[in-house]
């Protein structure tokens, strides 16, 4: 295990006897970047534990008929479970000596996202007489960017960037030659341009023109949701790609730009959207600054508030940022939210993640999108900042 220095340190610090893993069948995302290259190979259809004790070597508990597909040296012992019975003695065995343990569970459901392991497993796991805390910092060791992966998001950072210089580059050669702009095609561009630089994306870009903008989550359909640019209309451009190599982190921006002179109420909009997305990075920046990492929780109340004092409290309608994933641009480490979710997980040095507050009213949406890494010194930007809208001929 190349984290396993990382994680029982983590352990040690918050006083936890181990982290029990459980996975049924991919149940557990969180344990895909741990139990994915124990069980490469492996079948994997009954339930698996994994326990990383604070010190000494890991325990993987797996069914017998499933024991001779694991490769040899794993570097964990293995031990063996057939029915219910032997499941409950195995764990028993495996949990013996512990006092606290970290799971993936969420207390009151309140984080989904490190909230995976059933109500059942728990009630198993806490019948032998153990806590379960939350696993939700000890996880995030997992997601700790390399010098690689942070070279790996720079490159695809920079091709975001390029890519939406070539979207707002291919819709002004459009318009002033007097030719219709879908959204599928600037869509169709994106992925073009992408693909053209050996980029690759979990699912196409979002663009949303005028009105398919108040919807954060609009991707348009060829024949079904396409929508033609008209003056006056505001454009969204949301766009991510990766480089092609496992454990690579996705870059992933959002660009505003509006067919001819923009709205009052746009401009505005776009001012507030921006002060917050601003607000909330210094936020971030004043907590290192002062020798402590804020919480995903807390960065989001900075920006919600700023929007809030501009009258745009009902029209913020997600959460401000999300970790920046390897396996599709949303991750699983952090996320600015204290609204769909209370995430109380720590914004730690090595984790990449987005800010992207936004107002979305029933005729124009805007958004803002960045994306962050931490190191040693601090928040950094590792792509632009948009200050003005791009103002469409």
């Amino acid at each position: 295990m190349d984290d396993l220095t990382a994680v029982q340190a983590e352990l040690s610090s918050a006083g936890l006897d181990a982290w029990l893993i459980y996975d049924f069948r991919g149940s557990n995302p969180v344990a895909r970047p741990v139990l994915g290259p124990l069980l490469e190979g492996n079948i994997a259809s009954r339930r698996v534990f994994l326990k990383i004790p604070a010190r000494g070597v890991p325990t993987l508990l797996v069914h017998a008929i499933e024991v001779g597909t694991l490769k040899p040296d794993l570097g964990v012992e293995v031990k063996s479970y057939s029915s219910r019975q032997s499941l409950d003695a195995a764990l028993g065995a495996l949990l013996e000596g512990c006092a606290r343990v970290a799971m993936e569970y969420s207390p009151g459901g309140d984080n989904p996202y490190v909230g995976t392991v059933d109500a059942g497993t728990l009630e198993r796991v806490r019948s032998h007489g153990v806590e379960v805390v939350s696993s939700a910092e000890v996880a995030q060791t997992l997601e700790l960017w390399s010098q690689t992966q942070l070279d790996q998001h720079l490159s695809a950072a920079e091709a975001v960037l390029l890519a939406k210089d070539a979207a707002f580059a291919f819709i002004t050669e459009r318009l002033r030659a007097g030719q219709e702009v879908r959204e599928t095609q600037v869509q169709r561009l994106i992925a073009d341009t992408f693909e053209a630089g050996g980029f690759i994306f979990d699912h196409p870009a979002t663009v949303s023109f005028g009105a398919h903008a108040g919807d954060p989550h609009y991707s348009p359909l060829p024949g079904a949701r396409d929508a033609n640019l008209k003056r006056g209309d505001v454009v969204l451009v949301d766009l991510w790609c990766k480089v092609p190599q496992a454990r690579a982190p996705y870059a992933d921006i959002t660009w505003m730009g509006v067919y001819g002179p923009p709205a009052r109420e746009v401009v505005r909009a776009f001012a507030a959207v921006t002060a917050a997305r601003d607000a909330a990075f210094r936020h971030v920046a004043e907590a290192f600054a002062a020798g402590r990492a804020p919480t995903g929780g807390e960065v989001d109340r900075v920006a919600r508030s700023v929007l809030d004092e501009a009258g745009y409290a009902a029209s913020f309608t997600h959460r401000t940022g999300h970790s920046l994933g390897v396996d599709a641009a949303h991750g699983l480490a952090a996320h600015l939210d204290d609204f769909e979710t209370a995430d109380t997980r720590l914004l730690r040095v090595g984790l990449g993640f987005t800010i992207e507050p936004g107002v979305y009213l029933p005729t124009f949406g805007v958004r803002s999108e960045i994306n962050v890494y931490i190191d040693h010194e601090g928040p950094r930007a590792t792509t632009d900042l948009q200050a003005e809208l791009e103002v469409l001929p």
